[in-house]
């Protein structure tokens, strides 16, 4: 276990109790693993697993002109959005570079929720406070008024009906304020393993109950604790980028292949012009899937190459014991299309590997 300099969330002593194996992650103490990671994924996959995520940040962004700023900043359209409906978005720096990919809750016209990665609260608040001026709004770091859960699997809503019928008739990528407890929880149902699932913030001092009261409803049908190690794996398979890895900011969302969550039809947003350029310029990289053999396993910052020519590096790699077999993904130009074989120069050696179209993996409806 790493040294104890790292912060703690409200569960860390529920998950130490389970046999949690901590990771240092931003700044925080984290499971990494608590059977296995890949007996956790294999839960996920099959009936469920459950996620301590009480590291991801909460900014509140409230006024008048909440929803008019945030369309300026993001690059998806803010203003479209329904009341009790999440958002994907990036925050684009000028220069197109992604400082943050992030969801948004809208709760109403004068108040959004961000949930932004761990790693980029303060970055964000930064950003955004500083573009407020003129505008009749509020930026407020609320990340200290949640703890997060995570239900992932296909027996997900079953887990959660018992304890919150009412949360069954969320739609995916809505949410809505539940009570419980005599406390008010927020239920979304969105995601990062490529399952149906939930996510369930809560007020700290109702985190430890609410992880026991679903780990005992959820014996029954497969439910275990699952750590980072599972939810790394998981949102490879189903071809997901990670902050740090796909996105940074000298990776724009572009180059990550995520244009459908960038509304070119908004005259203006943070970025756009770097972006468009980007768009419209054919030696731009891109973010490409690709497969190997169990014995080439791709692993970040491995050359790839196409013919003699080396054309980018993978930035997440592993093994998918879903797919049983090696899958990337890449960041290159030029960009081959899917069924392309390639190489991988690891240990010394080329190994072959083949391009495909993302994601990899695709949950059973």
């Amino acid at each position: 276990m790493p040294n104890n300099t790292g912060k703690k969330t409200p569960l860390f002593e529920i998950c130490q109790q389970a046999g949690a194996r901590f990771t240092e992650f931003a700044g925080w103490l984290l499971p990494l693993q608590f059977s296995g990671i890949l007996e956790e994924t294999k839960a996920v996959r099959n009936q469920a697993g459950l996620f301590d995520v009480s590291h991801m940040g909460q900014l509140l962004v409230a006024g008048p002109e909440a929803a008019s700023f945030l369309n300026l900043m993001l690059t998806n359209n803010m203003v479209k959005a329904q009341n009790g409906q999440v958002i994907y978005s990036i925050l684009a720096a000028p220069d197109g570079g992604t400082v943050d990919d992030l969801l948004v809750y809208r709760i109403n016209d004068e108040e959004f929720l961000l949930v932004v990665n761990a790693v980029n609260i303060q970055a964000v608040f930064a950003f955004l406070q500083s573009k407020t001026t003129g505008f009749k709004v509020e930026i407020r770091d609320y990340s200290s008024l949640f703890a997060l859960l995570a239900l992932q699997g296909p027996a997900a809503p079953a887990i959660l009906g018992q304890l919150l019928p009412e949360a069954l008739a969320l739609k995916p990528f809505r949410f809505q304020k539940l009570f419980w407890e005599k406390h008010e929880l927020l239920i979304s149902r969105t995601g990062y393993t490529g399952e149906d699932g939930f996510e369930i913030y809560t007020p700290p001092v109702l985190a430890e109950i609410l992880w026991q009261t679903l780990s005992r409803i959820g014996t029954e049908a497969g439910l275990i604790p699952a750590g980072l190690g599972a939810r790394d794996l998981l949102r490879q398979e189903a071809g997901l980028p990670l902050f740090g890895n796909e996105l940074s900011p000298q990776i724009s969302p572009v180059q990550a292949g995520l244009e459908k969550f960038i509304d070119w039809e908004k005259p203006d947003f943070s970025g756009r012009t770097a972006l468009l350029q980007e768009k419209n310029n054919p030696a731009t990289p891109r973010r490409i899937g690709l497969v190997t053999e169990r014995s080439a396993i791709p692993r970040p910052g491995t050359e790839v190459y196409w013919g003699e020519q080396l054309i980018g590096r993978i930035t997440s790699g592993t093994f998918s014991p879903t797919l049983q077999q090696g899958i990337g993904m890449a960041l290159v130009s030029p960009v081959p299309p899917p069924g392309t074989t390639l190489s991988l120069a690891l240990r010394g050696r080329s190994y072959p590997a083949q391009s495909t179209a993302l994601p990899f993996y695709k949950r059973k409806r």
